[in-house]
């Protein structure tokens, strides 16, 4: 059909604010913008969750509503229970991995026509529902079976992929391997090229230790692993330079002399790029036969419900996922 959705938001844990930046988002997405968009979650709680906020449902802006398989028909009693509550739950976290199976199903149906754009999970209540996944990026990842998903945080001009998630700082250093890390690189440098429009990638490598770990002991990780990850990135042709201590190399600026930075660590790479933001990040997940981008942010369960969250980051994952999409993302 010429008007099936090509961006399909998921409503995220329904008990956060997802729904909230969900339906903030569709307003000035639509206006000017003939992109046509899906929602997926059950028709009443997109209704209910309009009424409390006091701002139209997805119906009046002509975006279609698709239910998760399992969950229609939902009544106004059960939809209520699970809403804007504020604190995890196993029903609400089954229903936000509903939509995600039904947006994967979709997307992966028609993968280069149909983009994903996710609305944020609970970590504690998607493992107490039975996912054993740590988040979104691996589970994603499992669902369709890629080999080595990249976590990239964008920040407006700033892009940076991350070698390890949601891993503790103790076990940081014992993640990190050559070849993962080689594999990593490739799949970051082929994204750049497919899905950001870049023709020829400069990429910039962080230490791990402070000072990049210079005229310390020769059994640091920039030794034994990080260094020879570069020597095999540029041996299979990719242009990358490094090792770069983090807090001159962001504290200068220097990256804006290249495509995209790659940290060891969660915080590493997500402190300057929240800060780059100004609160519209984007985490776009490389390595999917598929296009997916969420907002940098959580379910914010302290505020859900009180129509005070900003959609800036929703919007920033939108418009980046339709520019992927198109192969533009470095616009």
């Amino acid at each position: 059909m010429a008007d099936r959705p090509r961006l399909l938001f998921t409503l995220g844990d329904p008990a956060g604010i997802g729904p909230e930046v969900v339906l903030k988002a569709l307003l000035p997405l639509r206006l000017g913008w003939e992109v046509p968009m899906g929602v997926i979650g059950p028709a009443v709680l997109w209704e209910i969750a309009a009424r409390d906020l006091g701002i139209l449902p997805p119906s009046a802006h002509g975006v279609m509503v698709i239910e998760p398989s399992g969950f229609e028909g939902m009544t106004h009693e059960q939809a209520r229970s699970l809403l804007f509550t504020g604190k995890p739950s196993t029903e609400a976290a089954q229903l936000a991995i509903a939509a995600l199976r039904t947006a994967c199903d979709l997307c992966c149906g028609d993968p280069e026509q149909v983009a994903m754009v996710t609305a944020p999970i609970n970590k504690f209540a998607f493992h107490a529902a039975g996912e054993t996944a740590p988040g979104h990026t691996e589970w994603l990842a499992e669902r369709m079976d890629a080999r080595m998903p990249v976590m990239l945080l964008v920040g407006g001009q700033l892009r940076v992929a991350l070698l390890t998630t949601h891993l503790p700082v103790r076990e940081v250093a014992d993640a990190l391997e050559p070849e993962g890390i080689a594999l990593r690189l490739k799949v970051l440098d082929d994204g750049l090229r497919r899905r950001f429009g870049i023709a020829e990638p400069r990429i910039a490598m962080l230490a791990l230790n402070p000072h990049g770990g210079l005229h310390a002991e020769a059994d640091l990780e920039e030794h034994q692993v990080l260094q020879p990850a570069l020597e095999q990135a540029r041996a299979a042709g990719i242009s990358i330079e490094g090792l770069f201590s983090a807090d001159s190399f962001f504290g200068r600026r220097r990256w804006n002399a290249f495509h995209a930075v790659v940290a060891p660590f969660h915080d590493q790479g997500l402190v300057p790029v929240k800060m780059e933001s100004a609160g519209a990040g984007v985490n776009v997940t490389l390595g999917l036969p598929i296009v997916r981008t969420s907002p940098d942010h959580g379910t914010a369960f302290d505020i859900a419900g009180r129509g005070i969250a900003s959609e800036s980051a929703m919007l920033a994952a939108a418009r980046l996922a339709w520019d992927l999409l198109e192969g533009r993302g470095a616009r």
